[in-house]
């Protein structure tokens, strides 16, 4: 008997035999219960580098998939696309399931389509704790996962990560298994799940009563799973530098950003996003609340794989106007605070700087009604709007 929400990978629906108030009686499978709870957090087994055979082999094969969800906008499905090619490029052949709103236009479907996605169609999820227009309000619907229950295992993935080394090893793993984001907290980005109506269904009904830590879908699914499985930061690596990151730190990071081959399994793209900005250089220099995020390495291994890429996929990666005047607008602000770095003094070469992803190119236009002026051909360009930026930050 308990006051709190019995964990639902540990106690699933189908053991359940009775429930009246706090009571709670199930009829568990010893023998599989005994595995859930072989890998408690901080094990020593768990601590050891985890070895995997870059093939996993499984029986269940047709049963298991990749997923990732778009929502509320269009901005992420570059990134979903390159997210599909890099599972290929790493050697899966397990099913891809993008989750995707009305939001989602039929040209960007298309292309997801073609990148190897299979296109499923929701309706969006609202956090009731947000508020309107938020970064967090539609976050929420990345519960739909767990109603993909022709699958008995799914792997999540963000749409901001590549997939650098083959991870069908996971599919081996129990749910909740992830990451550790801080201390005794997982990071969203990666996860292995099991879909299950009942425990969407337990998802929804608290959605009113849970306080999420952090506002969003991660804060929440900690308050849910508080039994998961931890695996090696690899499988989730962030593009981050931390304040107190020293040079040793720092140059380790680089080079595992840019590794090759690699060793890094999943590389996680914090910050503004490397389809927008442009090729040249990581935008993330010239933002000051994002400088943590900026890395070069990083960002050339995202445009290696993009340029693998089949060719007609390239066309979902051009910059919108509003975007290449918001890179442009970064860029200037960089270069009156005269950012050391210097990265704002290069030339974009860039073919994306005159190719339109609309019918109409205007983002100097852009630029003036935000009253920016004296605009020349040296100038960098492209954006990320303050509503995307904090999209960016959700992520941590």
């Amino acid at each position: 008997m308990t006051d709190c929400l019995p964990i639902p990978n540990l106690f699933t629906c189908k053991d359940l035999l009775a429930n009246e108030g706090h009571a709670w009686l199930y009829e568990p499978d010893l023998n599989k219960l005994r595995e859930k709870v072989l890998l408690p957090i901080g094990s020593c087994e768990l601590a050891l580098p985890l070895k995997p055979k870059e093939q996993f082999q499984s029986e269940r094969a047709h049963r298991e998939a990749y997923a990732t969800i778009l929502h509320s906008a269009n901005v992420y499905v570059c990134g979903a696309i390159t997210a599909a090619q890099s599972i290929r490029m790493a050697g899966s052949t397990r099913d891809l399931v993008i989750l995707v709103d009305e939001t989602i236009s039929e040209h960007h479907r298309t292309g997801l389509e073609a990148a190897g996605w299979k296109v499923h169609t929701i309706q969006r999820i609202r956090n009731p704790k947000a508020q309107p227009d938020a970064y967090n309000e539609w976050n929420y619907s990345k519960f739909r996962l767990w109603q993909l229950t022709d699958y008995d295992k799914i792997i999540f993935i963000d749409a901001d990560q590549l997939v650098l080394r083959n991870i069908d090893f996971l599919f081996g793993m129990p749910e909740l298994s992830a990451t550790g984001n801080n201390a005794s907290l997982f990071n969203s980005g990666v996860m292995v799940i099991e879909p299950s109506n009942c425990t969407f269904k337990l998802l929804m009904n608290h959605i009113n009563e849970i306080e999420s830590y952090n506002g969003g879908d991660q804060g929440y699914l900690n308050e849910i799973f508080t039994w998961w499985h931890r695996i090696p930061r690899h499988m989730n690596f962030l593009k981050h530098f931390w304040e107190g990151d020293d040079e040793e730190t720092k140059l380790m990071k680089t080079r595992l950003f840019s590794a090759d081959p690699p060793t890094l399994y999943v590389l996680h793209y914090l910050g503004l996003k490397p389809w927008l900005c442009f090729r040249d250089y990581d935008c993330n220099w010239n933002v000051d609340y994002y400088r943590e995020f900026a890395s070069d390495a990083a960002h050339g291994t995202w445009w290696k794989l993009h340029d693998a890429m089949p060719e007609h996929l390239h066309k979902f990666c051009l910059l919108s106007s509003k975007q290449k005047a918001a890179l442009e607008w970064h860029r200037r602000r960089a270069e009156r605070g005269n950012y050391t770095d210097g990265h704002w003094k290069i030339k974009i070469a860039d073919e994306r700087l005159k190719a339109c992803s609309e019918e109409f190119c205007y983002w100097e236009s852009t630029l003036l009604h935000w009253g920016e002026k004296n605009w020349t051909n040296d100038a960098t360009d492209s954006s990320l709007t303050h509503t995307m930026s904090n999209q960016s930050l959700s992520s941590l």
